[in-house]
């Protein structure tokens, strides 16, 4: 896809998703995290200009009253780092030839938006994980908690401290 663009809650509103997770986290038996972030992560394929995709995100995507959004060129690079520390940042979205209605939802609404570049659209939860947990029982997490494998396909990625 050409551009990823993650939705998130502000700092100062209360992700409620992010709690319950940490809560199922914990009812899995697994110590070690203090704190999940949620997200919503949209790719997005077409030829958009950056403000075309400021505009997708501010007047689509995002509700400036309680969210912010950042826009970046998709470049597909996935890496696995090792450290027992840290950040961890798992990425979940379809598998291909799965059906996102989500997704065609926001083709339909960019098109409504004047916008008719737009190719594709997919969409996704991005779970950023603080604590002291090593990358297997990130997998675990990703495996019992945040993906089905059968439908979705999830990416794990290690942030510096």
């Amino acid at each position: 896809m050409d551009w990823k663009i993650e939705v998130r809650y502000k700092s100062n509103i209360p992700d409620a998703a992010g709690q319950g997770i940490l809560e199922d986290i914990a009812d899995l038996g697994i110590s070690g995290v203090d704190l999940v972030k949620t997200a919503k992560v949209y790719w997005i394929e077409g030829n958009f200009r950056a403000r075309e995709v400021d505009r997708i995100c501010s007047e689509l995507l995002a509700d400036p009253v309680i969210q912010e959004s950042f826009c970046q060129r998709s470049d597909g690079n996935s890496e696995v780092s090792t450290s027992d520390t840290g950040v961890w940042t798992v990425e979940v979205r379809f598998k291909p030839g799965v059906t996102d209605a989500v997704g065609d939802s926001v083709v339909k609404g960019i098109q409504d938006l004047g916008l008719p570049c737009v190719n594709a659209a997919q969409t996704g939860q991005r779970y950023r994980i603080f604590g002291d947990v090593d990358l297997s029982t990130i997998e675990t997490i990703s495996r019992r908690l945040l993906a089905n494998e059968v439908i979705q396909t999830f990416d794990i990625k290690q942030e510096p401290d």
